[in-house]
């Protein structure tokens, strides 16, 4: 029977130390100090006490860490002190699962590693109770009492329920290293995965050599400290949309999204959904409600391509988003705002469409606030190696092979060709004899010229002087095709929608139409 001790406890003040035990595990998750306010809890109300919290060693099976020792006269061993569980009350109460009494400490046999410690600082008893969270233990609570006071049941059952509290303190810590842990994992990630990106993006630098295009860029770098709307202007195939990419990777902006919005490739009935979004039910389809481009670009950049396409009615709602930051999904009421940086690009002239009232003037001015304009391939004739090499060693890279070697003779050819297709042009055509070369050596079979009018590419392309067709060219219908789809293209400056459109000319469908330039591989 174990002897009376001092500190008896009522009912009410056993509740009480759990009350105040409860509160000490919920009140903070920094596991030093639930422990001290545990060991202090439990020291106040059992008397002169010994409390001691060892944590089970996960990378050493079979040994124990001290992770709080609070005692009045002694407050040795040093945290973070490891020792045997084996021949230890802590590896007994761990063993057995169970509360482990020695009462006292001198008598129990063998002698427990903990005896001449807890006798050399005056504890005549000694408790462990074991730990355990969801069926894991996970270390033990040892509480060392004077030899005259003995250990009361009902201290007993209070230290048992303290340890369980403890318990789930020791778990909270567990799991809270273990999301620490985490995201320092993620983080690493993230780290490596924006090395990665920008390694990336390197890739797919900006070729930019030429004295033309280094001023292009200066001006670009001023912009991307702001976030002014940049207008991007410049014949087909000249590299708006690189451009735009390159603006918001320099800006503040980078890390947050970057939404692309072909303009001109979207159906007149569906280009206020995609970019302002719509309510369920705003119009037949409409099944659920979707955030538009706007929204999803929301704290970074929206670059829309071939805005000189905007039907006039989408007009008015860019240029409410342009001034004020807000729109209205289709079918909505309630007013969105946004933080966006726009970029449009167009090869238009937009001047000549204000003139004609096909594009709004005050969306103009808005959008021209920084216009950027991108000269012709043909003006940069620095570039033009430059880019070829680049375009070879990439498409060497997707085939799987070393770059081949272009020898003087290419790079002569390609000098004398002007590249009305600009950039887009000199692209497709190295990228067609990269696949038919397949050697150690760049070989061009056809002058740029005969390949980008059979391809298609750029209906009646300019063959440069001195460079014929091949006798078997004989005309064929889908020639004809070309043929007739480049004029009407060339007509309407590239547009398809709308009554002034290339579709309306030809007597087509848009979509009818947009289908046979896919066919045809014209580019609009």
């Amino acid at each position: 029977m174990l002897p009376i001790c001092r500190a008896a406890h009522s009912e009410d003040e056993a509740e009480r130390i759990v009350a105040e035990a409860i509160d000490a595990v919920l009140s903070t998750v920094d596991l030093t100090t639930v422990l001290e306010r545990t060991g202090k809890l439990l020291r106040r109300h059992f008397g002169t006490t010994r409390v001691t919290i060892n944590r089970c060693c996960a990378a050493q099976p079979g040994e124990a860490e001290v992770v709080l020792v609070d005692d009045p006269r002694h407050a040795s061993p040093e945290l973070g002190t490891r020792f045997v569980l084996a021949g230890s009350a802590s590896g007994q109460a761990i063993a057995t699962r169970r509360p482990f009494v020695a009462d006292p400490i001198a008598s129990h046999t063998p002698a427990l590693r903990e005896a001449a410690l807890v006798g050399a600082y005056g504890y005549g008893s000694l408790a462990s109770f074991p730990l355990i969270f969801e069926g894991e233990v996970l270390g033990t609570l040892d509480i060392a009492h004077m030899p005259d006071e003995g250990l009361l049941a009902c201290c007993m059952r209070t230290a048992e329920q303290v340890s369980h509290l403890v318990a789930i303190a020791l778990h909270n810590s567990v799991m809270v290293d273990e999301v620490r842990r985490l995201n320092r994992l993620l983080e690493g990630e993230n780290t490596q995965l924006r090395h990665e990106l920008r390694l990336a993006r390197g890739e797919r630098r900006y070729i930019a050599e030429s004295p033309s295009m280094r001023v292009v860029l200066a001006r670009l770098r001023l912009a991307s400290s702001s976030s002014a709307t940049v207008l991007i202007r410049g014949e087909t195939g000249t590299g708006k949309e690189g451009l735009a990419r390159l603006l918001h990777d320099e800006s503040a902006r980078r890390l947050a999204p970057y939404v692309v919005v072909n303009v001109g490739a979207i159906p007149e009935t569906l280009i206020e959904s995609e970019l302002f979004g719509h309510e369920k039910g705003a119009f037949t389809g409409a099944i659920q409600r979707q955030a538009g481009c706007f929204e999803q670009a929301d704290g970074g950049t929206i670059f829309l391509d071939e805005i000189g396409d905007a039907p006039l009615a989408v007009q008015v709602k860019l240029l409410r988003v342009l001034q004020e930051r807000e729109f209205v999904r289709v079918g909505g009421s309630e007013v969105r705002r946004v933080d966006v940086r726009v970029v449009a690009a167009t090869n238009r002239d937009l001047e000549r469409m204000v003139e004609s009232g096909a594009f709004r003037a005050d969306l103009y001015y808005r959008l021209n606030i920084f216009p950027l304009l991108l000269p012709p391939l043909r003006e940069r004739p620095e570039d033009l190696l430059p880019l070829a090499r680049y375009f070879v060693a990439r498409q060497a890279a997707m085939m799987h092979h070393q770059p081949p070697v272009v020898a003087d003779g290419v790079l002569d050819l390609l000098r004398a060709y002007d590249w009305p297709g600009n950039v887009r042009e000199l692209q497709n055509y190295l990228e067609h004899h990269m696949i038919l070369s397949g050697g150690a050596a760049l070989v061009l079979s056809e002058p740029p010229g005969v390949v980008a009018a059979e391809r298609g590419a750029r209906p009646g392309a300019r063959v440069p002087s001195g460079v014929a067709r091949p006798l078997n060219s004989i005309p064929r219908f889908d020639d004809g095709v070309r043929e007739l789809l480049g004029r009407a293209l060339r007509a309407t400056s590239g547009k398809i929608y709308g009554e002034d459109g290339a579709a309306a000319r030809l007597g087509l469908k848009p979509t009818t139409l947009q289908g046979k330039l896919k066919k045809y591989g014209i580019t609009a």
